[in-house]
């Protein structure tokens, strides 16, 4: 699935407006079908990144792209359990003060399955934060390392069943961005 992009729309109001054919095609591969076109249509760009600090880097994304007429660019990963997907997202201001998001998959890396990175297992009611645009899971509050090395570090097989994802954003990541993009 190398050199596939993912193309969405927001209006002036940050709901989405357009999905591109490979939405469904990517939402499919990545355990995610219930994010059809039908379902995402209409919705607020922000129903769908549940962490605020992410929230807020692309608020201000959004922003500088719609005030200053900016072309934007950022990497990004996007994993999945057998996958490193590194990206790149490049946003562009339209005239209609919409805005269009293209998600490139620049390189993926081929890898062991993850478990914990399977959205379709049994899952406790215990969290660990992955970092939205890293991959990386917390482990501890000043460490964020590849998911690998969380698994071996937090003995995480060893409970009855994995603890669910909740998304953030690690201190490497959010200070690069505010650095960006500020």
């Amino acid at each position: 699935m190398s050199d596939l992009c993912i193309t969405y729309r927001i209006d002036k109001d940050n709901k989405i407006f357009f999905l591109s054919d490979e939405w469904e095609l990517f939402a499919n591969e990545n355990s995610a079908s219930d994010l059809t076109v039908e379902s995402v249509i209409n919705q607020s760009l922000f129903d769908y990144i549940s962490d605020k600090e992410c929230q807020h880097i692309y608020q201000i994304l959004i922003n500088r792209s719609r005030t200053k007429k900016e072309k934007l660019e950022f990497s990004f990963r996007c994993d999945s359990p057998d996958k490193r997907r590194f990206m790149l997202m490049k946003m562009t201001p339209m005239q209609d003060e919409s805005i269009e998001f293209k998600s490139c998959i620049v390189r993926e890396e081929i890898r062991d399955p993850i478990l914990l990175l399977d959205k379709e297992i049994e899952r406790s009611n215990d969290f660990l934060t992955i970092c939205s645009w890293c991959n990386k899971i917390k482990v501890n509050e000043e460490e964020w390392v590849e998911v690998e090395i969380a698994i071996e570090q937090l003995t995480i097989f060893g409970e009855k069943a994995l603890p669910k994802l909740s998304h953030g954003m690690c201190s490497c990541c959010l200070d690069a961005a505010q650095k960006e993009f500020n």
